[in-house]
């Protein structure tokens, strides 16, 4: 198994994928973040949002990492189609405090995707402290595993990558 892994991280627009990728490695980080605009309302809304992409690389265990982060607003989905092929992983976020629709979009879109059938993919659930009650279980209906991840935590972003990596490697083994 080649140690270097492509992984396509994914999700609605907030759910963390600029602050996954950043944490995985803040020296490598490339990313463009403006502040968030609402383009049919014609106003400046609060926090940034990411245009283009975000990329990082990171190195654990002697395995190379690549992370490419897509921005999570619908408007920009005319980049997916062309940033969306060729991984390894394919890592879709979702929030505690979104409905599964959004999710179900994004499962939808890169389920007709090249990587999809050959990428390992996983849901991580983030903001669970914004909503402690979130039913993980209703995740179940996508059939992709799922773990808790917080993005902030160089602990849980790494045990992520870790996890990827621990997966592709049993299943090229059997």
């Amino acid at each position: 198994m080649d140690n270097k892994i492509k992984v396509l991280v994914a999700g609605p627009f907030n759910s963390g994928k600029t602050t996954f990728i950043r944490t995985a490695n803040r020296e490598a980080y490339d990313g463009v973040e403006v502040s968030n605009f609402d383009p049919e309302e014609i106003k400046e809304l609060s926090g940034t949002t990411t245009i283009g992409l975000d990329i990082s690389h990171i190195n654990l265990n002697g395995v190379d990492f690549v992370l490419v982060g897509l921005p999570g607003q619908k408007r920009f989905s005319f980049l997916w189609d062309t940033l969306g092929s060729d991984y390894d992983a394919i890592l879709l976020l979702h929030s505690a405090e979104l409905p599964l629709s959004e999710t179900e979009f994004y499962v939808d879109f890169f389920s007709k995707t090249p990587s999809w059938d050959k990428a390992k993919k996983l849901i991580l659930l983030t903001k669970r402290d914004i909503n402690p009650g979130f039913n993980v279980e209703k995740l179940s209906k996508f059939n992709l595993p799922v773990l808790s991840c917080d993005p902030r935590s160089s602990e849980d972003v790494n045990g992520v990558l870790m996890f990827l990596y621990n997966a592709m490697k049993y299943s090229f083994n059997t």
